[in-house]
Formats: structure tokens, sequence, C-alpha cells
């Protein structure tokens, strides 16, 4: 083996090695909650809405805003569990015929927007009501959707 090649090997392992130290395991958090109220709620009567996660690292893809699938609101409130993290792949393929991913990753320490639609609506027409905010800042928030308002922190509700 060459002095070159020792060097050149020497200095990759050194890189690799520094790179995996700079690598964070730290998990995000489980258990944050969302206190949703149904603002189509009129004398007792609410309308179903799908209530939805939408990422701040957003692909331009033709099929419409990535989005989490939080759950469904049929009543005056309802209280969600936050996934601690989630993964969004968009598959292509090269001009050779290969499959070509990228993976977008959220957690709970990322911004993350909320929306909410009647469960019928495709959910390519989805899009957020609310400003961002970041949900591993407290253990529970709550938020009016459909709103233009922003999700506030709060206690932690019972799913």
């Amino acid at each position: 083996m060459t002095d070159a090649r020792r060097l050149f090997l020497g200095a990759l392992t050194a890189l690799l090695s520094a790179a995996l130290a700079c690598t964070s395991t730290v998990e995000p958090p489980a258990g944050i909650t969302l206190s949703v109220a149904n603002a189509t709620c009129v004398a007792g009567r609410c309308d179903s809405l799908r209530i939805l996660g939408f990422p701040d690292n957003q692909p331009a893809t033709p099929g419409g805003l990535w989005s989490l699938d939080l759950g469904l609101l049929t009543t005056t409130r309802a209280c969600v569990t936050l996934p601690p993290s989630a993964e969004f792949h968009v598959i292509g393929v090269r001009d050779d015929g290969t499959a070509d991913t990228v993976t977008f990753r959220w957690t709970s320490g990322d911004p993350i927007s909320l929306g909410a639609q009647p469960p019928a609506t495709p959910r390519p027409l989805a899009s957020p009501d609310t400003p961002a905010f970041v949900p591993a800042g407290e253990a529970g928030w709550q938020v009016t959707l459909p709103a233009a308002s922003a999700p506030t922190p709060a206690s932690a509700c019972a799913s």
C-alpha cells in the first residue's frame, strides 16, 4: 500500500469517525397532545373534520402538500397525540431506469402547521389553517379548527 493511499484511508477514517460522533441519537419527545376545538359546531351540531399536520419541510410534488393525519374531529372537542416523528418519501425514476428516493423527515422538534377538512375531501386539496409552531416546546397545545388562529401552549389533554 502506498503512503498516499494510507494517508487517504486514514483521513477518510477520521472524517467518518467525526461525522458519526456528530450524529444525534436524541429521540424526539413522545406524548405531546393537541386539544382541538371544532369551530363548525352550531346549535349542538358539528361537522366532521379530518385534523392534519403540515410539516414545514415541504417538497415540491404534484400531489399536494405532505400532511400527517392526526385524527377525526366529530364533536365539539377532541384530544389527539402528535407523533414524535414522521417520514415522507418522494420516489422517482432516473433516466437510466433506476429508482431514486428522497426522504423528508419531520420530528416534534421541527415546525408544523395545522389544518382541517371534511373527511370526504381529497387530501391533495388540503392546506394549513394555522401558522407554524414547534410542538416539542410544550407538553400540550390547544387550537380551534378550522380557523386562522395560532396553536397555544396548554396542559396535556387525555386522548
